[in-house]
């Protein structure tokens, strides 16, 4: 008999791989301007899981049982309220599977994602709403990724999923190509932060949310073969992604504890992955433009090639980092470069980098920046400072492993 801790287990794997699915053919089939029913609907359908699977044990097909469930609980709501929806009274989940896929990208969930890339939302309102739509981040997780607070992300939320009710028509469904050419880099930066929560997720008890690195994978797959051209940037955003998820079987120990890069069997690194790593950076060469990924894959590539962390090239690491702040700068990336000159030696260098972010009040939430002071006090031999970051480092909203981890540096 299956037991508790193994059903909840794999009911929560099942919800998380599932629930963008069911909300994204929802809103194909119903239409943009239901995204909160589709989005109450699909969570009727995963209360009902919860109350049910601990009792009655995991249905043969979990998948087909949450989409069944979520059919019968959306014709339920029309039914009740198809006038105030403004929907027919007769629609039905039921159809066949080819008329609830709505066929631009041929993916409910890539569907989805090109609705929430409006351009007259503001870039980070779309990810916002895509990643808490699409991807089923909470506030504090979305907050955490984008350096927002909860209530104005709240806010910024409110306001994007107005502006996605009014769409309607043709374009709503089915965008133009050029429509979609425009919105091709906010979807390859949405796959991006998926991928980054989940090899590294900030709370909760999971080592590494491998569903969200694989849905990331997928989605990135997905859109390269059905898009109607690649967008500059995507094959070294997949490069990107291989490599790093290249690295999983080696980044924890058989106990659980995170392995960081200086300590990982490198052994253990899928080679494979890492082989189509560097065949899609190839094909990035081709590009005539230079993105954030390119930068971030070239560095990524420079960890995979090297044989021992000793043989890392640092300096060229610290460059890329140099540049890609340049294209692009970010908290994460000015720290990032900061670590890379602390291992070149450049103490004085890394020091102005970590005191210019100090500005931001909010990098004192960043737990990686902290970190890389604990890291430029250690080198300097300045113990009382050390710990300090360190203090400080495990206040920040850490996954369990990653705070584990910082108890024992």
């Amino acid at each position: 008999m299956t037991d508790a801790s193994t059903i909840h287990r794999l009911l929560d794997e099942t919800v998380r791989r599932e629930r963008g699915w069911l909300i994204s053919s929802l809103v194909a089939r119903l239409g943009p301007a239901q995204v909160d029913l589709a989005q109450d609907v699909a969570q009727d359908a995963i209360v009902k899981a919860l109350s049910t699977w601990p009792y009655k044990g995991i249905p043969d097909n979990p998948r087909a049982w949450l989409r069944r469930v979520a059919g019968n609980a959306a014709i339920d709501r029309v039914r009740r309220s198809a006038r105030e929806l403004g929907l027919d009274e007769s629609w039905d989940f039921t159809a066949p599977e080819e008329d609830v896929i709505t066929p631009s990208l041929s993916d409910p969930e890539l569907d989805l994602m090109v609705l929430c890339c409006d351009p007259e939302l503001a870039p980070q309102d779309q990810l916002i709403l895509a990643l808490k739509t699409v991807s089923g981040f909470t506030a504090a997780e979305t907050g955490a990724l984008l350096f927002l607070k909860e209530d104005t992300l709240s806010q910024r939320l409110a306001r994007a999923k107005r502006r996605l009710r009014e769409q309607t028509g043709e374009l709503a469904r089915y965008p133009t190509r050029f429509a979609l050419k425009q919105r091709l880099p906010l979807l390859l930066r949405i796959i991006y932060l998926m991928f980054a929560w989940g090899y590294l997720p900030r709370r909760g008890k999971d080592l590494v949310r491998e569903d969200l690195c694989r849905e990331a994978i997928r989605l990135s797959e997905g859109l390269m073969a059905r898009a109607p051209e690649t967008t500059p940037g995507h094959h070294a955003l997949h490069a990107l992604l291989l490599f790093q998820a290249a690295r999983r079987p080696a980044r924890f120990d058989q106990a659980g504890k995170l392995v960081t890069l200086d300590k990982q069997d490198r052994g253990l690194w899928d080679h494979g992955m890492i082989e189509d790593g560097f065949a899609q950076l190839g094909a990035a060469q081709n590009s005539p433009d230079l993105t954030r990924y390119h930068f971030e894959a070239g560095i990524a590539a420079i960890h995979a090639r090297a044989e021992s962390f000793e043989e890392t090239e640092w300096a060229s690491i610290a460059r890329l980092y140099e540049l890609l702040n340049a294209h692009a700068t970010s908290p994460a990336i000015q720290v990032n470069w900061a670590v890379s000159l602390i291992m070149l030696g450049d103490l004085a260098g890394a020091e102005s980098l970590l005191d210019e972010l100090a500005a931001d009040k909010a990098i004192e939430s960043f737990t990686g920046w902290h970190l890389a002071r604990h890291k430029l006090a250690e080198a300097r031999g300045e113990t009382d400072a050390a710990k300090t970051a360190l203090a400080r480092a495990r206040a920040c909203m850490n996954s369990d492993s990653v705070a584990e981890h910082i108890d024992q540096l």
